[in-house]
């Protein structure tokens, strides 16, 4: 009785601490839609797929989205034509380099460690582009979010969103957070069954080797599932029993991709599209941390 009151208490935490940024999402999804025509985002977006890339790195710091907000926003900017490097970027950056993130970042380790949080900022911000210029380039033109009815075909309410923006924007909202909150639910609750059932003593088994506790770490950030504004303190805490280089590597995967954010992509996106992502995540954050232990 106990693992199930247990794995309740922590699957309820994990959906409702996620659930606010979900519909901070939604909302921001929305405003995109009611507000910003396709013609106006082609005209911010640079040829160029290295400057475009960058311009989504701006829109990471600008447009302030936990790793659960940033997948309608990432769509929804799909949807009006963004350029796919550009929303691949914004989502895997925005997690990493929005100002509340940076500032908890910072608060945990500028007296243990600095370093790590420009380590974390400077790589959250590169291999935000890298993977972001690599999926533009594997699935250019090609379409990744699944098949589906536009919204404007989906409503029933029989307004004239034309002519009305804010009931616009609460019908896209409530459409978009319909869409992805049935994913998170099912992502927390398997997440919620590993933070109980894993035992924790087994992350420390692989601590004294550098490249295996990069490894376990990336896992650990990946099955533990916590959100981008609160897992600064936890990997605070690991710093007495693992190195800096698999501090990083947690604090870098986790906001990027978890087993959450995994059901969540597979409910919005193609399966390809969302494997290709997660295997060019996993690769280019474990050569990152691997680079920092090598300069180190």
């Amino acid at each position: 009785m106990d693992i199930i009151k247990n794995i309740s208490i922590i699957f309820i935490s994990i959906f409702f601490e996620s659930l606010p940024f979900l519909l901070l999402g939604s909302i921001i999804s929305a405003t995109i839609e009611t507000y910003i025509s396709n013609e106006k985002i082609a005209k911010m977006i640079p040829k160029n797929r290295v400057l475009a890339s960058i311009v989504g790195v701006f829109l990471g710091f600008f447009i302030p989205a936990c790793d659960c907000a940033v997948i309608p926003v990432s769509k929804r900017l799909l949807k009006k034509k963004v350029p796919i490097n550009v929303a691949i970027t914004f989502m895997l950056a925005s997690p990493i380099i929005n100002p509340v993130v940076l500032l908890s970042t910072y608060y945990a380790f500028y007296r243990t460690n600095p370093n790590i949080f420009w380590y974390r900022l400077i790589f959250g911000i590169l291999i935000s582009l890298v993977v972001g210029i690599i999926i533009g380039i594997i699935f250019n033109n090609k379409e990744v979010i699944k098949n589906g009815l536009l919204e404007e075909e989906t409503c029933s309410c029989h307004h004239d969103h034309k002519n009305n923006k804010f009931t616009s924007i609460i019908n896209h909202t409530a459409i978009d957070l319909f869409e992805v909150v049935k994913y998170l639910m099912f992502g927390a609750l398997i997440a919620s069954l590993v933070q109980v059932l894993l035992p924790r003593n087994i992350l420390l088994i692989f601590n004294n080797n550098e490249i295996l506790s990069i490894i376990v770490l990336m896992l650990f950030a990946y099955l533990i599932s916590l959100c981008s504004t609160s897992d600064s303190f936890v990997g605070k805490s690991l710093l007495s029993s693992f190195t800096s280089s698999s501090i990083l590597a947690y604090l870098l995967l986790g906001p990027m991709i978890d087993i959450k954010n995994t059901f969540v992509l597979l409910g919005n996106y193609k399966k390809k599209f969302v494997y290709t992502l997660i295997t060019l995540i996993f690769i280019t954050i474990f050569i990152a941390s691997v680079g920092v232990v090598m300069l180190s």
